[in-house]
């Protein structure tokens, strides 16, 4: 070869390796870069310090871990007006917003980053959010001394500020004055024994007993769990001066037990057995879990939605098996009672109608009805059965201490029996003291002083055995799992008249209209669906287990939990 071609090859490979060279330094950089960073904000949408109360000093020390929780909120169906405020360091903290919302409002506050938050009374117990100033902004019936402790105790916390302020705004002095020199009330529990709890521990019992069997090793003897669980069942955690609560628990476990074994929930070896899984599975809704059960094992709730099917029409909401489901559902789920006052002056509107007796609920079909009644009969005559015998353990008037025979106002003390002259006649010899004797009314568990009126141990109602049960007895409106039972004496049958508004807004999907139509204030109703909604997904979850695929019951069921999420997501549905 000649020289030039010598030298034109010699260049060109030369110019192929500097070509190389320069690819490879481009992958090299690009790798380096790693991911392209975020475009730059607008000018236009930076937040103005001067138009903003977020901490800048807080925002900085914590910038990824605000602006990720910022961003998962508009996945989460947040409003944006709502995450525009949490921006611009200002927050709400009620029971109508989303849980998801209301934890972020929790934690940027604690981080420093929110420096205003409106809230109610669900941030008064229970939630650490110390600050420098407590604004009370109008007066409030539920703003009583406790719950004003608990909010200003809030300002000036210890190891956070020297000082703390409290304003009080638009509240007259008189309220004023009797909040910050009331007393703390003597804080009393609130815990109540329940059948549903008793069944989930006999059942999580079991499951260990099965584990034990099968020679699985425990993560605690049971010896051990024994001696955890039991003092809840034995042990009374409140106090009485009156009320003999050891005895009071102790025979509460022994009924629960028995009524549990009625609803054939338990067998006579103390074993779940039927729809016992299912009903622990909703303990938190108790007594709808008992009745749930009931409806489902005897089949009335499948015949109910087969017969309601062939009427469906597919143009009218008011047919669906969702809204007839719900018109069941509504009489044990969030029950709310009729308003005491309806508006009367409401604007009338041509769409977005109400079940047509709004605001009362519809009545349960005739099968169904009759079932709860007899719940609640067999439910009733069991509490009786419980006050009897706990009141049989203590005779009336042996122990003064009980106040069996003590006016509940004035304090007065009457006695038990005869007057210190003795009887007044001569019972051998008398023709009038057995006549006399024989028609005394006899009683256990009744007060003394309602007994007068000639009623024995055969109370009406539960808030007759509430009220006129003597002060061994520690009785309230909660002791009894009944669905809808009159407060007052009532034909026998009979359910305390309820409100439509789930109903309702099954039909329209309007929350704003639920004031108008029921009386409940968006606020409220929307912490009321939330509920609903999932007390519905835990029944569906849990009959996922029971039924199959094609069942009616778990079919609707799930279709009434994706249809109220879905209401609730549309924009003008939260209005």
């Amino acid at each position: 070869a000649s020289k030039n071609q010598e030298a034109k090859a010699s260049r060109k490979n030369a110019d192929e390796g500097d070509r190389g060279a320069v690819k490879d330094e481009a992958v090299s950089v690009a790798q380096d870069v790693g991911e392209v960073p975020p475009e730059p904000i607008d000018l236009a949408d930076e937040i103005d310090l001067e138009f903003s109360f977020h901490n800048p000093k807080a925002l900085g020390q914590y910038s990824a871990e605000i602006e990720e929780l910022i961003n998962e909120l508009k996945h989460k169906g947040v409003s944006k007006d709502l995450i525009d405020g949490l921006r611009r360091g200002i927050g709400m903290h009620h029971e109508g917003c989303k849980l998801v919302y209301y934890r972020a409002v929790e934690l940027l506050f604690r981080r420093g980053y929110l420096k205003v938050v409106f809230a109610t009374a669900t941030l008064a117990l229970g939630i650490n959010m110390p600050c420098r100033a407590t604004i009370f902004c109008g007066d409030s019936l539920e703003l009583n001394g406790l719950m004003f402790r608990q909010m200003s105790g809030r300002a000036g916390r210890r190891g956070f500020d020297l000082l703390g302020q409290v304003v009080f705004l638009d509240m007259a002095f008189l309220k004023i004055r009797s909040l910050v020199a009331s007393d703390c009330p003597p804080l009393t529990g609130e815990f109540m024994l329940s059948p549903s709890m008793l069944l989930r521990a006999l059942h999580e019992w079991e499951i260990v007993t099965l584990e034990h069997d099968q020679g699985n090793e425990l993560d605690r003897e049971k010896s051990e769990i024994i001696r955890c669980i039991a003092p809840v069942f034995s042990t009374p955690f409140f106090r009485s001066k009156q009320a003999s609560l050891e005895t009071q628990v102790a025979y509460h476990t022994r009924f629960s037990v028995d009524l549990l074994f009625k609803e054939r929930l338990l067998n006579q070896n103390g074993y779940t057995r039927g729809l016992a899984n299912f009903a622990s599975h909703l303990f938190d809704i108790e007594p709808a879990n008992f009745i749930l059960a009931r409806l489902l094992g005897k089949g009335l709730l499948h015949k109910y939605l087969e017969r309601e099917q062939k009427r469906m029409i597919k143009g009218q909401r008011r047919t669906h098996l969702t809204v007839k489901l719900t018109s069941i559902l509504a009489w044990f789920l969030c029950r709310k009672r009729l308003p005491n006052i309806v508006p009367k002056d409401r604007v009338p509107r041509k769409k977005h109608l109400p079940s047509a007796d709004s605001p009362a609920l519809p009545a349960l079909p005739p099968a169904i009805a009759e079932e709860v009644v007899a719940y609640n009969e067999s439910v009733f005559e069991h509490v009786q059965e419980l006050a009897w015998t706990v009141a049989s353990t203590e005779k009336i008037g042996k122990d003064p201490q009980q106040g069996d025979m003590e006016m509940p106002l004035s304090g007065k003390t009457f006695r038990s029996g005869w007057d210190p002259r003795g009887e007044p006649f001569d019972k051998e010899k008398s023709e009038f003291a057995p006549k006399l004797i024989k028609q005394i009314t006899r009683y256990r568990s009744r007060s003394p002083f309602t007994a007068i009126t000639g009623d024995g141990d055969e109370f009406t109602c539960p808030a007759d055995l509430v009220s006129s049960a003597r002060n061994l007895l520690h009785l309230d409106m909660n002791t009894f799992p009944t669905v809808a039972v009159p407060m007052l004496e009532a034909p026998a049958g009979s359910f305390e008249p309820s409100n439509s508004w789930m109903v309702d807004f099954m039909i329209h999907g309007k929350i704003k209209y639920l004031w108008d139509d029921n009386g409940i204030d968006p606020t409220k109703a929307y912490f009321l669906i939330n509920k609903f909604k999932e007390a519905v997904k835990k029944a569906s979850t849990a009959l996922g287990y029971f039924a199959p695929e094609d069942d009616i019951v778990r079919k609707t069921f799930k279709l009434l939990h994706d249809e109220i999420d879905k209401l609730m997501k549309v924009k003008d549905g939260t209005a």
